[in-house]
């Protein structure tokens, strides 16, 4: 079911269904692979915190579907209605919610295990905001993990050298985005202990054969995305 709040579609002014395509289409062992990696940066490939998990911004639901093999009683929020519709069809057993996440949440304090955002504070005006929000619905002990664009991607500099757009400015609802030292400072100075910061979440290279690959590792703080966490 799909638990309407008060709106704020942050994809207005792109086309929905082509947004939201390769989320959809996107294989589970791809989503495995992804998520994987994103949980394992952040130490949380063996076990979840205790507690039902929240993917804010899920989309389509890729996050979602990943927490659900892994067991988690899991809550999808997002602005657009159209995505979650998809998100429902997929994980017909998550409860899900539209969510403004520039307000506060319809959310209790203290509800959440887990926060998942992934790719959404860049979307957003007030970044403090929305991580102040996401640590008052945690319990303690919980975790929030995070995603982002990194500014400091050295490809931000040498792709306009090379013709090619840098992937942080394709998007045009990007509209805030993040160095690490940033997003480790407002975890921080919003309550969040032990802020992680990591960068380089997709390798910079695969070697082939692509079924077994090799990543080679960005530079530290220049990769080309930022995963985050922090405790409550």
């Amino acid at each position: 079911m799909i638990v309407k709040g008060n709106n704020y579609i942050m994809t207005q002014s792109i086309n929905e269904k082509d947004y939201f395509a390769p989320q959809i289409s996107k294989s589970n062992r791809k989503i495995m692979i992804q998520y994987q990696r994103m949980f394992r940066f952040v130490g949380l490939e063996h076990y979840l915190p205790n507690g039902p998990a929240l993917d804010i911004g899920c989309g389509a639901g890729p996050g979602l579907r990943y927490l659900t093999k892994r067991g988690a009683n899991v809550f999808g929020a997002d602005a657009s209605r159209y995505a979650l519709h998809h998100a429902q069809q997929i994980i017909p057993n998550a409860a899900f919610v539209e969510i403004n996440a520039l307000t506060i949440f319809p959310f209790a304090d203290v509800t959440f295990g887990l926060i998942l955002a992934n790719e959404i504070v860049e979307h957003l005006t007030n970044g403090i905001f929305f991580l102040r929000e996401c640590y008052r619905i945690l319990r303690p002990g919980g975790v929030i993990i995070l995603t982002t664009p990194n500014l400091w991607d050295i490809r931000r500099v040498t792709h306009p050298l090379i013709g090619k757009v840098w992937s942080g400015d394709t998007d045009p609802t990007h509209i805030n985005l993040y160095t690490p030292k940033r997003l480790h400072t407002e975890l921080a100075d919003c309550g969040f202990q032990y802020p992680r910061v990591r960068t380089g979440f997709k390798p910079m290279h695969w070697f082939p054969p692509h079924h077994n690959p090799i990543a080679l590792p960005y530079p530290p703080w220049v990769g080309n995305g930022i995963v985050a966490s922090g405790v409550r």
